[in-house]
């Protein structure tokens, strides 16, 4: 399972986001897979949350009770080689991610990258030549503890979300403490990125099951030209190998990086039947956005407005 199925994340992911209501563990079947969801006051199944990117299905039916479940808004429906992709469908999202067992040890990890049409390896030599010329030796923790580590991959993201538009997720002093938490926990990795005594990138990573995740990565901007973020990447990909990690999943999200790496991918989207009202909703949503994708102005004001309105 991944870190959003585990008893861990759901309690303190609980705890914070929903501190005065009751809240269980639960396990529902739907359409042959089995979920772990959180549960408000017995009967409210939470479907969204902070930093919650999609429930994986667990490998075998749990023990205990096990209910039926109508509907959930975003799980894996397929999985295939990522050389496989397929447009995905509206309201599907992939999700890459690369199997270390697919590819042995880091040669061949190498070897699969150079069937690959576009890959940086060269150039990331090069940056790592510039930066050691200009800043000092490149190093990179993968367990770092430091605080000020912590504060530095903070401030960098909430740059990063205004910068971009889409709202600082760190702006709510519960979604920083998400992370403090599951740190204190050893389910998430702080790892840094530094040049002589510049720190430069940082990345919050979730550790399940010999699994982790590419999710929460920054770096100083002040920086950009050296491509830290990149380079921090690439050292914390060939650390989950050496660590003999299973996999070093991308979670949600098309760009195209993360195909240039990824051996497989996870199709995500709904499974079931949605409640009526959510069906409506959606039905004048995908209406509205076709009539402002008749109207550019429109539709930029729209996205402007949106933008505007975001808490």
């Amino acid at each position: 399972m991944n870190i959003f199925s585990t008893t861990l994340f759901l309690e303190t992911a609980g705890a914070l986001f929903h501190p005065s209501r009751a809240r269980s563990i639960e396990s529902f079947e739907l359409e042959g897979r089995f979920l772990r969801l959180l549960v408000l006051d017995g009967h409210t199944v939470v479907r969204t949350m902070p930093f919650y990117d999609f429930p994986q299905p667990l490998e075998a039916r749990p023990p205990g009770v096990v209910k039926p479940l109508s509907y959930f808004p975003r799980t894996v429906v397929e999985t295939m080689p990522a050389a496989q992709r397929v447009p995905e469908p509206a309201g599907f999202q992939p999700s890459p991610y690369i199997d270390w067992r697919s590819v042995g040890d880091w040669s061949g990890y190498e070897q699969f990258l150079s069937t690959k049409v576009v890959t940086k390896a060269n150039d990331s030599n090069r940056q790592r030549r510039k930066l050691e010329r200009d800043l000092g030796a490149v190093s990179f923790v993968f367990d770092d503890q430091r605080p000020e580590v912590f504060d530095a991959l903070v401030r960098w993201k909430s740059g990063q979300y205004v910068s971009t538009g889409v709202g600082d997720m760190f702006a709510k002093a519960e979604n920083v403490e998400l992370f403090r938490r599951l740190m204190a926990q050893k389910a998430v990795v702080l790892s840094s990125f530094s040049a002589g005594s510049t720190l430069l990138a940082a990345h919050f990573g979730s550790l399940t099951d010999q699994r982790l995740t590419w999710w929460v990565p920054a770096y100083d901007p002040a920086y950009s030209k050296y491509s830290p973020g990149r380079l921090m990447l690439e050292a914390l990909m060939r650390e989950s190998q050496r660590q003999g990690h299973l996999e070093f999943d991308f979670l949600i999200g098309d760009e195209a990086y993360k195909f240039n790496f990824a051996t497989h991918n996870r199709l995500i989207g709904p499974v079931g039947t949605p409640p009526l009202g959510e069906r409506v909703v959606a039905t004048v949503k995908r209406e509205v956005k076709g009539l402002l994708a008749r109207s550019p102005k429109a539709y930029a004001l729209a996205r402007s407005l949106k933008r505007r309105l975001r808490p």
